[in-house]
């Protein structure tokens, strides 16, 4: 088949172009950026069709005018060989190049013979520079999925899951294959933009399956408020129209570096406003004197003018006290105003005493041996039913530490207007 293939593809100038049923084909490359990089490191190749009165004809039309499966397939390895070619003229570097494959070549392209490995061979182009992008199907059984991945991770190409959080992506078909990339689907960023949860969730979204052992890729991203939610989640890799529109030739790899340099500096920006310093200052200087008068032996938090002084200081909750095994001694102190009350349903959750927040990030954190305020991310407070944060201090006590918390509601202080000259300082620091 690879002769009769190579057979419809011909040179003109620089490109090489294919011919299907009365359908000119050529290539485009789309960019796609290592934020950390800050330039291109691969390039998607997508088909593109022309019928002879010159109209267009879009991928899903022409796959969809394959008739049977032995055509799909001879489509499908046509537009992976006028790929290679058009790649191997266009990228000097040793960048990769991700392929799609349609699902059902996936399944069943093993019955018509060997294609894959005689076409790098030919073309000399190494399988580690290919991204072998596998699309979420019902068609791919385990059986089926785990056989084809093991031909290209054989063969020696990267192995990508592609449109996953959407369709029939699943976390345990990634703890199974281990792929090397796993490409995020728009719609998730599109959430994240409208959705605030959904942008919190993102980052544990990415860090979990940076710990199976992925790089992390989002495709879609068309404005400056989806880089930056890539940006803030931690995403490896981007890509969309945001970095770089796909054309035939490939960009070049240093096109996206003024693009990502400015995300970067937004990104200090936002982190400095994050920050426990810029957005708490009063609350974290306040914290620091009351640790000064924890030292001293007090124990008795609603006796003290520092912890009154605490929950005087606007979206103050509750403070309390932690020992060093993370178990809460007494009750918490409540502020006069506080800005919720946890719903009923929460009920067998609301009393702290004697509960062990061993578990906690900030009492991890505040043991790390660290003598400074920690602050945690936005969490659910059981107390309040609202979004908290809480601030943490660790002090000597009678030979073991203790810990100091104080829980803020985050909604309140969200909106609040920040100090932008501690921001600026805050970010020049980082």
């Amino acid at each position: 088949m690879l002769d009769q293939i190579l057979s419809k593809i011909r040179l003109e100038g620089d490109h090489a172009l294919g011919h299907h049923q009365n359908v000119e084909l050529s290539s485009a490359f789309q960019a796609i950026v290592s934020l950390p990089h800050q330039r291109a490191v691969g390039y998607e190749a997508l088909i593109r069709g022309r019928a002879l009165d010159g109209s267009v004809v879009a991928p899903p039309q022409l796959f969809e005018s394959a008739k049977s499966l032995q055509d799909l397939v001879y489509l499908d390895r046509l537009c992976r060989a006028l790929h290679l070619q058009n790649f191997k003229r266009a990228d000097s570097r040793d960048n990769w190049l991700f392929l799609n494959i349609a699902p059902e070549v996936i399944v069943h392209g093993w019955r018509f013979g060997i294609f894959f490995a005689e076409l790098l061979k030919l073309i000399e182009i190494r399988p580690e520079r290919v991204v072998i992008e596998i699309m979420e199907s019902p068609l791919l059984e385990e059986r089926q999925l785990n056989r084809s991945v093991d031909f290209y991770r054989e063969l020696g190409c990267l192995i990508a899951i592609d449109d996953f959080g959407a369709g029939h992506s699943n976390f345990q078909r990634i703890w199974r294959i281990k792929p090397h990339i796993v490409k995020l689907d728009q719609s998730i960023v599109r959430h994240a933009v409208n959705n605030p949860v959904a942008r919190r969730m993102l980052p544990n979204i990415v860090a979990t399956l940076h710990e199976a052992g992925s790089l992390v890729l989002i495709e879609g991203v068309e404005t400056h408020e989806e880089a930056m939610i890539a940006m803030h989640a931690n995403i490896d890799l981007v890509q969309g129209y945001y970095f770089g529109t796909p054309r035939m030739g490939v960009q070049d790899a240093e096109e996206a570096r003024p693009v990502v340099a400015e995300l970067f500096g937004q990104y200090a920006l936002d982190i400095a406003k994050r920050s426990g310093r810029s957005r708490y200052p009063h609350h974290i200087q306040a914290m620091l004197v009351a640790k000064q008068a924890l030292q001293t032996g007090a124990e008795d938090l609603e006796s003290l003018d520092c912890i009154r002084q605490l929950l005087a200081l606007p979206g103050a909750d509750r403070c309390y006290l932690l020992g060093s095994d993370g178990v809460q001694i007494g009750g918490s102190v409540l502020a006069d105003h506080r800005y919720g009350t946890a719903s009923g349903r929460f009920a067998p959750l609301a009393a702290g005493n004697r509960a062990s927040w061993l578990r906690r990030p900030y009492l991890l954190r505040a043991l790390q041996g660290s003598e400074d305020v920690h602050l945690t991310r936005p969490y659910l407070s059981v107390a309040t039913g609202r979004l908290c944060v809480t601030l943490s201090v660790a002090y000597p006590f009678g030979g073991s530490p203790r810990i100091l918390c104080y829980d803020l509601d985050h909604e309140t202080l969200e909106a609040a207007p920040i100090d932008d000259a501690m921001v600026i300082e805050s970010a020049a620091a980082l």
